[in-house]
C-alpha cells in the first residue's frame, strides 16, 4: 500500500474511533475504499448480514461518489441503531449528519492535500519551476515521437522530423514552440504510423520505397506567418502587329488631272519623238 493510502487509512481509523463509530461500518468503509482504489469488487461474504444492504446500496451509488460525500442513508441509520443497542450516549458528533460530515471532511482534506502535493511535484511550485517542468514535459513528448520515427514512411520522416532530436531542440528552445509542434504534428505522425501498419499487414509497398526522394523537405513551421498578398497581374491588350508583321502591299501613286496636264499629254501624243536607227 502506498504512503498516501496508508495515511488516509490511519486517519480514518482514528477519527471513527473518536466518535464511537460502529466497528462493522468502519471495516466496510476501509474495505470499500481499498478495493475501489485497487479496482476490484468487495467480497460480499466478508460483510456481516446486518449491513449487507448497505454494501449493495453504496455500490449502486458508487464508491467514487463515496469520496465526494454521496453516502447511502443507511450509514447514519445503522450508526444510530448501534449506539442505541449498546446504550452509548447519543451526542451531536457521533450520529446523524454531524457524524457523517466529520468523516467526509477528513477524506476531502486528505484528497486535497494529496492533490496539492502531486501537483507541485509535477508542475512545480513557483514560476521558474513550473516553466522548467513544462519544458521537460515537452521534451519527453517529442523524444517519444522521435522514437517512433523509424516506423513512419520516408517522406514523413523527411517532412515532419529533423535529422536528430537534438537538432530539433536547438531549433526550438522554448516550451511554447515545442508544444505547438506536438499539437500540430503528433496526430499526423500517428496517422502515418497506422497507415504504414495497415499497408504492412496487406503487404503493400510504398512508393517511396521504390522511388527514393531526391529533395529533402524541411519540417514546416507549425506557426506560419501570413504571407503578403500577391497582386494579380492585369490583362493588357496589344496590337496584332506586335506578334505578326504583315507583308507590305505597294500600289501606283494616283495623279490628279488638271487642264495643263491634259494639254501636255495631248501634245506629246501628236509629236512623237523619233529615235535614230
Amino acid at each position: 500500500m502506498s504512503q498516501p493510502r496508508a495515511s488516509l487509512k490511519t486517519s480514518l481509523r482514528h477519527r471513527c474511533e473518536s466518535v464511537d463509530t460502529y466497528p462493522a461500518l468502519l471495516d466496510l468503509l476501509l474495505w470499500g475504499l481499498n478495493h475501489w482504489l485497487q479496482g476490484i469488487p468487495i467480497p460480499a461474504h466478508r460483510v456481516p448480514k446486518r449491513i449487507a444492504h448497505l454494501l449493495h446500496s453504496q455500490t449502486a451509488i458508487g464508491w467514487d461518489n463515496f469520496l465526494l460525500g454521496r453516502w447511502s442513508k443507511h450509514w447514519t441509520t445503522l450508526q444510530l441503531q448501534y449506539l442505541q443497542r449498546n446504550h452509548i450516549e447519543v451526542k451531536k458528533k457521533n450520529h446523524g449528519l454531524s457524524w457523517s460530515s466529520n468523516i467526509i471532511c477528513l477524506m476531502c482534506d486528505h484528497c486535497y492535500k494529496e492533490w496539492k502535493t502531486r501537483n507541485s511535484a509535477r508542475n512545480g511550485k513557483d514560476v521558474e519551476d513550473k516553466a522548467q517542468r513544462r519544458l521537460e514535459a515537452a521534451h519527453r513528448g517529442i523524444r517519444d515521437l522521435y522514437d517512433l520515427k523509424p516506423r513512419c514512411s520516408l517522406q514523413a520522416q523527411q517532412h515532419y522530423f529533423y535529422p536528430t532530436v537534438e537538432d530539433h531542440f536547438r531549433r526550438d528552445t522554448d516550451a511554447r514552440s515545442l508544444e505547438n509542434w506536438l499539437e500540430t504534428y503528433q496526430p499526423m505522425i500517428m496517422q502515418n504510423i497506422r497507415h504504414q501498419r495497415n499497408n504492412s499487414d496487406r503487404r503493400l509497398r510504398q512508393i517511396d520505397n521504390v522511388f527514393h526522394l531526391i529533395r529533402t523537405v524541411p519540417p514546416r513551421d507549425p506557426t506560419p506567418t501570413m504571407a503578403p498578398r500577391q497582386r494579380t497581374p492585369t490583362l493588357t491588350t496589344r496590337p496584332m502587329n506586335t506578334y505578326f508583321r504583315p507583308h507590305r502591299i505597294t500600289s501606283p501613286t494616283p495623279t490628279l488631272e488638271t487642264p495643263t496636264t491634259t494639254a501636255r499629254t495631248a501634245s506629246t501624243s501628236n509629236n512623237p519623238t523619233t529615235t535614230a536607227p
